[in-house]
């Protein structure tokens, strides 16, 4: 009677591509610019919340000789926050493998990279679904009838019959200020739809018209007449009838986040990602396992050798969070939703 041989771990975490993982970024998915990571020790803990002290006058600060300086407290609260595991994993025949080397390239790094790009649209999606919802941020309105951006007015700047955005856009910056939050720091996401609607706006075509004869908005003059940076989010998911989607629909979205977010900040959300790290006492926590600062990719071969097939998983620990309902304005139902339809389901090399 033979021995009992225990079944060994498959998978051997590849440094290199977990590092790949960490440092990918997609330039179509403009989520991180309104979600952006903290890397944090502990799968799930607190991250602070201030208050508002420090924009508040105690009545004055003049001393006179001989009395007590006036006394102010900074105060704070906390939320907790959690690190999820997003993953996916993916195989390749060895026949398949050998047959791509033969044309050029490798179908094992092809999938790690598709491993990658899904969970990072995934993860786009996730932010837009976050940021687009009203019930999250108590500021934000939904469009219709001549107020949406696609209702042109018969005159620019001044007809009733129609939206004026540069106006409104204005008021909503207004709100942020009131946050704390200058022009230069705010940020105007328009997904493609949206995009395509303004720049063949009236009022934005009227503001160049001296300029511009040729009459193409450009994304820089878009910028000029809002006053604040803007940017198009042009991702698109497909279902499974390979029917495409824009990720941020016909919508907008009027924000803040810090160029270099930190766990205090008054972004309007952040991305936690479980990374371990330093304890607060002098001591180390470890991130999750097989991760290289919470990103891994595993490789192995199928353990049943018949079956002749390398597999690749990546995993992601990361958490969404709002952290600051009054530094995001959803601009929901900016157009009228465009017609799309199915897409070729392959793409030639």
């Amino acid at each position: 009677m033979g021995a009992f041989v225990p079944t060994m771990p498959a998978g051997t975490l590849n440094v290199a591509l977990s590092n790949f993982a960490k440092e990918f970024r997609n330039n179509a998915l403009v989520g991180e610019r309104f979600a952006p990571r903290v890397p944090v020790a502990r799968q799930s803990y607190q991250y602070v919340i201030w208050n508002r002290d420090n924009m508040r006058v105690p009545g004055s600060t003049l001393r006179a000789p001989g009395d007590k300086p006036g006394s102010v407290r900074r105060d704070y609260s906390t939320a907790p926050y959690m690190c999820q595991s997003h993953a996916l994993d993916g195989s390749v025949p060895f026949e398949s493998e050998a047959y791509g080397l033969g044309l050029g390239f490798s179908t094992k790094k092809q999938l790690t990279q598709q491993l990658i790009d899904v969970i990072n649209l995934d993860r786009e999606v996730r932010i837009a679904n976050l940021l687009l919802n009203t019930t999250n941020f108590p500021n934000g309105v939904t469009l219709s009838g001549t107020s949406m951006w696609d209702a042109y007015p018969s005159t620019p700047e001044t007809g009733t019959d129609g939206s004026h955005p540069i106006v409104v856009v204005d008021a909503y910056k207004a709100i942020l200020r009131q946050a704390g939050i200058q022009d230069s720091q705010m940020c105007l996401l328009l997904s493609d739809p949206v995009f395509v609607k303004l720049r063949n706006h009236p009022d934005l075509i009227d503001r160049f018209k001296f300029t511009n004869p040729q009459g193409a908005i450009s994304l820089n003059q878009l910028s000029s007449a809002f006053g604040v940076e803007v940017i198009v989010a042009s991702a698109i998911q497909l279902d499974k009838g390979n029917n495409a989607s824009w990720v941020w629909g016909n919508n907008a979205l009027l924000a803040y986040t810090q160029a270099a977010p930190t766990m205090d900040d008054v972004s309007c959300a952040k991305t936690f990602v479980w990374a371990g790290g330093n304890d607060g006492q002098g001591g180390t926590i470890p991130g999750p396992m097989n991760t290289v600062d919470g990103y891994g990719v595993l490789e192995w071969i199928d353990p049943h050798q018949s079956a002749k097939k390398y597999w690749a998983s990546v995993d992601w620990y990361y958490g969404l969070q709002v952290t600051a309902v009054e530094t995001a304005i959803p601009i929901l139902n900016a157009v009228a939703a465009p017609t799309m339809g199915a897409i070729p389901s392959d793409v030639e090399g």
